[in-house]
């Protein structure tokens, strides 16, 4: 019994070793390793809430201008222009402030506000939006109406005392078919806003 005891230790000792080594010659791939992928993107601020958080964000940056771009991921123009949205705080970090207000959410019991999150975030991660974002918790159908908008996307900019100084939309067909842009329209709009600020 000894000697079969000895031979059963040994053949358990070489195949732990053998074990050992396949896992230490062919390790596994990891996030970090730069191989498979790149560092993940710092992950963005998201919140869930209607108008009136848009409104209390607006009123903690007087002295400030306030852009908040309307968008949704089905909307193609939005994330067609989002770039540009994010290019805009980084252009003027000091003086105005954006704002994203997502419009993912159409209403019904089965699909909550909360069920878009991952879609919004992925999105915004993306694109590396860091500054304030909320997701409407209003349903389309009803949130549309009351503000007195048929479509998105839709930008309004407060002035330094918290006032609408403008909407940019295409209700009206203003822009034209291709509708309005941050570097042709609303930037422009801006940069004006600006020069109308009295010195400190």
């Amino acid at each position: 019994m000894t000697f079969w005891s000895a031979v059963c230790c040994a053949t358990l000792l070489i195949s732990a070793s053998a074990c050992q080594s396949k896992v230490e010659t062919e390790p596994t791939p990891t996030a970090s390793d730069p191989r498979q992928s790149t560092e993940p993107a710092a992950k963005v601020s998201l919140e869930i809430g209607d108008w009136t958080r848009v409104e209390a964000l607006v009123q903690e940056h007087q002295g400030q201008i306030v852009v908040v771009d309307l968008w949704s991921n089905s909307c193609l123009p939005c994330i067609q222009e989002f770039p540009e949205f994010v290019s805009l705080q980084k252009r003027f970090p000091e003086t105005v402030v954006c704002i994203s207000f997502n419009c993912d959410y159409f209403g019904g019991r089965r699909h909550p506000p909360e069920s878009f999150r991952p879609q919004v975030e992925q999105f915004l991660t993306k694109q590396q939006a860091h500054f304030p974002n909320i997701l409407n918790n209003v349903a389309t159908d009803e949130f549309f109406p009351s503000m007195d908008l048929t479509s998105i996307p839709a930008t309004y900019v407060f002035d330094q005392e918290g006032k609408v100084a403008k909407r940019f939309d295409n209700d009206h067909h203003e822009y034209g078919k291709g509708g309005y842009t941050y570097q042709q329209d609303v930037i422009p709009f801006l940069e004006s806003l600006l020069n109308q600020q009295p010195p400190k």
